[in-house]
């Protein structure tokens, strides 16, 4: 997988080179699966870090939505995928979780990939889903060193 990561947020900066191999590692696993995903992960993957004003203005350019959001998974097709985190909100959900902000990227990291795995969250039961594989893949995750 060609994995590009952009920090476009004016003041936090998370460290490349381990989130580089937490994705990688993440991406490993699901393609080891077998069978377990229905989606193909794409050959492109590119990650973005926003701050909350870049988050809330992509929010409304793709899905109309108003305000920021913590994550956004687009797969484009023809193998190129992206994956959009805002850092405001993921530091504020670690601090109202009581999670550090790491351990909160690292779920919205296995939500978006799952997403391009094909696991769904619109329905109950896809929810229901989506939290099991995003335990499942972070349970499976060596630790960063």
């Amino acid at each position: 997988m060609k994995l590009t990561l952009t920090n476009l947020h004016p003041s936090l900066r998370p460290p490349r080179n381990s989130w580089r191999r937490l994705i990688l590692q993440m991406a490993g696993l699901i393609r080891d699966s077998g069978e377990r995903f229905s989606g193909e992960l794409p050959g492109e993957l590119s990650v973005a870090w926003l701050d909350d004003p870049g988050m809330a203005a992509a929010n409304w350019r793709h899905l109309r939505h108003r305000g920021p959001t913590d994550i956004l998974t687009f797969d484009y097709g023809g193998g190129r995928a992206e994956i959009l985190i805002s850092l405001d909100t993921a530091r504020e959900h670690a601090r109202r979780y009581r999670q550090t902000l790491g351990r909160e990227l690292t779920l919205y990291l296995a939500h978006g990939i799952l997403h391009l795995a094909g696991v769904g969250d619109k329905t109950p039961s896809q929810r229901r889903r989506m939290r099991r594989e995003e335990k499942w893949l972070i349970q499976h995750l060596k630790p960063r060193g």
